[in-house]
């Protein structure tokens, strides 16, 4: 792969770190915008590395915007898909991107296959849909690049649940990655020639809830776990019911979103999709050794502590 320059919004965010490590490890140049005027350790850090900061108070500056981007060949929003991010937000980075000739525009995607559902089957993705559909009438190239879930939130644990809390069907196939590997895995996708315009799925470790609960018990025979799921009727009826509060532990989406990706995820079954236009990164990336499941249901730091 040819050296690239690489423009990251959310640099120091949960995907956004693990990303532009991976970047600067490649030996790419990182352009890191944020609105911090202070740098906070891991700004710093990746200064240290030979990113570039530049700060930008007021991100919906398409001028601003369109200065900092000249001479970037991709910029990627690894930011949390909220609604105001995704309509109000991308659509100024994607008109400064045009403007300074940025060559590919990675949007927040990173989680369920956006491409492959249908409008109405979540408030989180029909907006991301609706900017989908400016971004690829933009001109611009693009790459969505999927990672599937997170460990953190789909390997059975009780850090966010006094319970093991299950959902929808359990044979359903989960693919869930260490977010290390995700944020490396999504440098080389932004940055590799195959994937632009194409959309590019994480696909190296697949569970069904039911293997991972599996696994728990073989793991840990002499806890007494309790345990609480949450029926795909269920989910089905609070994806249309819920309103707009932010009542999850973890996370920013309000319970209306929140339901609409439990439905995708466990109802439906599309946390990833392999269509036409999906590229594998088992298959760009086949010498690749990821993190799997089984190691992290096996440690007690991961499974049991709050």
């Amino acid at each position: 792969m040819k050296k690239q320059h690489v423009a990251v919004i959310g640099a120091t965010g949960q995907v956004g770190t693990p990303l532009t490590r991976g970047l600067l490890s490649l030996g790419h140049d990182a352009t890191i915008i944020t609105r911090k005027p202070q740098k906070d350790a891991k700004l710093m850090a990746f200064e240290q590395q030979g990113a570039l900061i530049s700060v930008c108070v007021d991100m919906h500056d398409v001028d601003t915007m369109t200065e900092i981007l000249q001479g970037v060949d991709t910029l990627v929003a690894s930011v949390p898909g909220s609604k105001t991010i995704i309509e109000q937000s991308e659509p100024v980075w994607l008109e400064a991107a045009v403007k300074a000739g940025v060559k590919r525009f990675v949007p927040s995607e990173f989680g369920c296959h956006t491409q492959a559902l249908e409008m109405g089957d979540g408030e989180v993705f029909d907006n991301k849909k609706r900017f989908h559909d400016l971004l690829m009438s933009s001109g611009i190239g693009w790459t969505l690049f999927y990672n599937g879930g997170i460990f953190d939130y789909f390997l059975p644990n009780l850090r966010f649940f006094r319970k093991i809390t299950t959902f929808g069907d359990l044979e359903l196939p989960i693919y869930t990655h260490d977010i290390e590997d995700i944020g490396y895995l999504a440098a080389l996708a932004v940055t590799d020639e195959r994937t632009l315009n194409k959309c590019v799925q994480v696909d190296y470790n697949a569970l069904s809830q039911h293997d991972m609960l599996d696994q728990l018990k073989r793991n840990w025979p002499d806890h007494s776990f309790e345990y609480e799921h949450f029926s795909s009727e269920y989910i089905t009826t609070m994806k249309e019911s819920a309103g707009d509060e932010v009542t999850a532990k973890k996370g920013s989406e309000t319970d209306k979103e929140r339901w609409g990706i439990n439905y995708a995820i466990y109802v439906i079954g599309k946390l990833a999709a392999f269509n036409e236009q999906t590229l594998r990164t088992s298959e760009l990336y086949p010498d690749y050794v990821c993190k799997r499941p089984e190691e992290v249901l096996n440690d007690a730091k991961f499974v049991f502590e709050d």
